[in-house]
């Protein structure tokens, strides 16, 4: 009995020295600390051969909890960092779109601010163009007003001098045979007794009045000419100018209609603006949350030297040998 008993205790001996030699091999091979703490404990263990049985059990039923605890922690961590992930990306998008279009508005509106001054500019340019064209006109249209002033006193004075030549030439009347004093019974003196030398009714050098004449009426033409050339320009001035003034009239309307439409548009854009920039700041505040999330997650879901699945491996194989130690000292009596 007492050899058989002792060939037992060796048995269990034996089973326990293979047990702690696979747990510190494996300890070492998985760089495990968990199996090398258990290596020792079967070592510093090795005559209480239920106990160390009990603490391998005990660690494998740990191992696989914390492997399902672990499982459920990457299921949070999976879902809550997809939610963050997600909260960050489209809070991303949305300050990008909306620094976008705070960009192109603020463009808008100083493109259209720009365009409104260079309206008013113009307008402005065409009104001291017109109030110049009127001075001018009605320095030009005084002026034509003289010309034909003094054309038409020039026409009717030279219209009267050749009346009173006409008159002259044509009705001046010279007597050629009279009765003076002291004549005879006939009539006649002693001078009567000389030869005849005029006869007829006298009419003034015609060749002469020709010639005159002929030259007022090239003056009066002259004015005349003046007068008719004068009022057609006049009327053409007046024509070009009415026309000038209009179309300027027109170009300044359709001006301020075009900066009435502009600065209806600039005041939109200035509504617009708020609204994107109160977009920007919601993506801000969102983004800002989203980055505490993942901050607030990153050391339990991220942080470590190994990656979930490396220690879901690592853990299997622990917990492989684990079982395979505890077979050995199961089956110590084979």
């Amino acid at each position: 009995m007492q050899l058989r008993g002792t060939s037992a205790e060796a048995l269990k001996v034996a089973a326990m020295l293979r047990a702690e030699g696979l747990l510190t091999r494996q300890a070492k091979d998985l760089k495990s600390p968990i199996l090398s703490v258990m290596s020792m404990k079967v070592k510093l263990a090795a005559d209480h051969f239920v106990k160390v049985r009990g603490l391998i059990k005990d660690l494998i039923q740990k191992l696989e909890d914390d492997a399902e605890a672990e499982a459920t922690q990457k299921g949070f961590c999976d879902k809550n960092m997809a939610d963050a992930v997600r909260k960050r990306d489209r809070a991303n998008a949305n300050l990008e779109v909306a620094v976008g279009n705070i960009n192109k508005l603020t463009a808008e509106k100083e493109q259209l601010s720009k365009e409104v001054n260079e309206l008013k500019q113009a307008i402005a340019d065409n009104l001291k163009a017109l109030n110049e064209a009127t001075e001018l006109r009605n320095s030009e249209k005084d002026e034509n007003e003289v010309t034909v002033e003094t054309a038409t006193e020039g026409k009717e004075a030279v219209e009267m001098a050749i009346g009173v030549l006409n008159e002259f030439y044509n009705n001046a009347f010279i007597q050629t045979k009279y009765t003076p004093p002291n004549a005879g019974r006939d009539g006649q003196t002693v001078g009567d007794k000389a030869p005849e030398a005029f006869s007829g009714t006298y009419h003034g050098n015609q060749d002469a009045a020709k010639g005159i004449v002929g030259l007022l009426d090239v003056i009066l033409d002259d004015f005349e000419r003046t007068i008719s050339t004068t009022n057609d320009e006049e009327s053409a001035a007046q024509s070009a100018f009415e026309t000038y003034e209009q179309d300027t009239k027109d170009d300044n309307d359709d001006k301020e209609d075009d900066i009435t439409t502009k600065k209806n548009r600039i005041a939109d854009i200035k509504d617009d603006l708020v609204d994107e920039t109160e977009d920007k700041d919601d993506a801000i505040t969102l983004k800002d949350e989203a980055k505490k999330e993942l901050q607030k997650l990153k050391p339990l879901c991220i942080e470590g030297e190994e990656t979930y699945a490396q220690r879901v491996a690592k853990r299997e194989k622990e917990i492989e040998a684990l079982k395979e130690a505890m077979t050995l000292l199961d089956e110590w009596q084979k």
